[in-house]
């Protein structure tokens, strides 16, 4: 479980680096036009840190369903710390720049950014639509290596109701990674954001991982993820609740029932 827990440090420490300094600095230019809003992080990036702690001193045949759950996390979670953390560094940095206007409703934030110790150059494009939405495109070109990947592109809501981004693999593979679908459900007090293969050809194509917050009152349960796996047509579900950290997990091709597994607040195995 060392694994799990350095590969959570590292996706969720780059992430609070380069948003560090998170300011508006949106401007008008020259003619008075204003550049539209950034997406919001939460609909382009999955948290994953509520499963980061584990408490190794403990038995860990007594944290059988927490870790189970955790450790389905963490497939995911690898995933993209491999292959998002440049997109989502240059994502995070855009808010530290100011956007110039290109004509024609088109916005440009171009700015460095530093990762791993190499430097990209970094162009996000927005593109203002006539139905309230926002036409986002990403190109990320490494100092002295590839140029002008197109990393990904999205659509946004104006006002930050739902978000759609397409995902492309690296520079040397620039083909479909992942579909992000984010949506915010002001009148239920839920909010989602799914993550699905889009990889051509994979045994995976069309799985996903899906993370919701519920922020109404009384809800016993206030996060949760389900972990599609299509290859052998399973739901994994795992519900907890935050900040207490009690929860439980149903599985029905790993524990063979249709039935919750619970732990406590201590993570320790408890009957549901």
């Amino acid at each position: 479980m060392k694994k799990l827990r350095f590969a959570l440090v590292l996706f969720v420490s780059v992430f609070l680096m380069q948003s560090c300094q998170k300011d508006d600095l949106t401007s008008p230019d020259p003619q008075g036009k204003k550049a539209p809003e950034l997406p919001a992080v939460e609909s382009f990036v999955m948290p994953f840190s509520d499963f980061e702690e584990f408490r190794g001193e403990e038995d860990s045949r007594t944290l059988s369903n927490w870790m189970y759950a955790a450790s389905n996390v963490l497939v995911w979670n690898t995933i993209l710390t491999v292959n998002l953390v440049v997109p989502v560094a240059a994502f995070y940095e855009s808010f530290n720049h100011q956007a110039v206007y290109q004509g024609s409703g088109i916005w440009l934030w171009a700015y460095d950014v530093t990762v791993q110790g190499n430097t990209y150059n970094a162009e996000l494009y927005g593109e203002l639509l006539v139905n309230d939405e926002i036409k986002w495109d990403m190109y990320v070109s490494q100092e002295g290596g590839f140029q002008q990947m197109h990393w990904y592109s999205g659509i946004t809501a104006i006002g930050g109701a739902y978000a759609n981004w397409t995902l492309n693999y690296n520079p040397n593979n620039p083909t479909p990674l992942l579909d992000i679908d984010y949506q915010r459900n002001d009148g239920n007090d839920v909010e989602t954001i799914r993550y699905t293969n889009i990889i051509p050809s994979d045994p995976g194509n069309g799985g996903y991982i899906e993370h919701r917050v519920s922020t109404g009152q009384g809800v016993e349960f206030n996060r949760a993820y389900d972990v599609y796996k299509i290859e052998i047509d399973n739901l994994l579900e795992i519900q907890w609740n935050k900040p207490s950290n009690d929860g439980r997990v149903k599985d029905p091709e790993y524990f063979q029932d249709s039935e919750w597994h619970c732990w406590a607040s201590n993570l320790q195995d408890i009957d549901c």
